[in-house]
């Protein structure tokens, strides 16, 4: 009925992009897309994060890197 997401093995992590990596991946897409940059709301993230004990943490390193970048591509 339902398939199974397979998990990355060990042997394969070069295979594998960090959250950061592929928020900060999506915002120079954005940038060169001219697309507006996208607003997340870092402070609710935040505090939910913190709520339930650090289990949105791949949520919240997303959109530190979508920050970092736009911070970045915005002084250029």
């Amino acid at each position: 009925m339902f398939k199974k997401k397979k998990c990355p093995t060990s042997g394969s992590q070069e295979n594998v992009t960090s959250a950061y990596q592929k928020g900060y991946d999506q915002a120079v897409k954005d940038y060169k897309a001219l697309e507006p940059f996208r607003k997340y709301p870092q402070r609710v993230i935040n505090v939910t994060n913190k709520f339930i004990k650090g289990k949105m943490h791949a949520l919240h390193d997303y959109v530190d890197g979508y920050e970092d970048a736009k911070q970045q591509l915005s002084q250029k």
